[in-house]
């Protein structure tokens, strides 16, 4: 695991000079933007809710409403939640990486590979590219580095993200703050002064305790109750765009 580097409290904005640098959230100008994963740049949610729908199917007419759909993303939710959860208490116990090796061994989980491309929240990749030269941008996801990179690779955003930090980058996962730490420190930026982007209770309650913003986007797990600690909460991470 890499050690987490010290926040340039000096020159926070030094990589930013003479860039634009227009939002500003509770006061606070914001020179960073990290962005988690998993239902929030991919829609890897509802590829999450389709199989499960699939094998609730059979027991439609006994679900609330007869709505298989509806059952299949509440239990997919309830089941992230869990995952999530557990993982966190593993990663505290150094146990994370090997439970994340069995779930993807047992089909829990997927890896990616340029064999299996994701398919991007509708206006995700307009928006990075939008972003990009205006703010520091960055991932933090549970997945490893590598599975991070493919993802850009996949939709032609390499470069565009100048840190990437993955459940293999630091020793401590979210909800954890550690992985904010970090990035923050890699862009040189203080963490009052980074926005993180994530749609579920984990993303917002690392972005917390690390000293960030959070803004929650509901079009992953995440509902409004979830996302409540929030200082922003938005439909969808495209609609941020509007916001920058």
């Amino acid at each position: 695991m890499s050690p987490s580097f010290p926040v340039n409290e000096a020159h926070p904005d030094v990589a930013l000079a003479g860039r634009p640098v227009r939002a500003t959230l509770r006061g606070r100008q914001v020179t960073a933007v990290l962005f988690d994963l998993d239902g929030t740049l991919v829609e890897t949610d509802d590829e999450t809710t389709a199989r499960l729908a699939r094998r609730l199917a059979p027991f439609g007419p006994f679900l609330p409403g007869r709505d298989v759909q509806r059952a299949a993303r509440r239990l997919a939710g309830w089941l992230n939640e869990r995952f999530n959860g557990g993982l966190a208490l593993l990663d505290g116990l150094w146990l994370d990486e090997l439970a994340q090796r069995l779930a993807r061994r047992w089909g829990l989980i997927h890896a990616n590979s340029a064999h299996r491309p994701l398919i991007p929240v509708a206006g995700t990749v307009e928006l990075a590219q939008s972003l990009y030269g205006h703010y520091l941008l960055g991932i933090v996801s549970t997945r490893s580095e590598a599975e991070l990179r493919v993802y850009l690779a996949q939709h032609g955003l390499a470069g565009i993200f100048a840190v990437l930090v993955g459940a293999d980058s630091t020793a401590r996962i979210k909800p954890h703050p550690q992985p904010i730490l970090y990035a923050a420190g890699r862009l040189g930026v203080h963490p009052r002064h980074v926005v993180m982007v994530g749609d579920t209770a984990a993303d917002v309650q690392a972005a917390k305790a690390a000293g960030a913003l959070a803004v929650g986007v509901l079009c992953g797990f995440g509902d409004r109750a979830d996302l409540r600690r929030a200082d922003l909460v938005l439909p969808s991470t495209a609609d941020l765009a509007a916001w920058l």
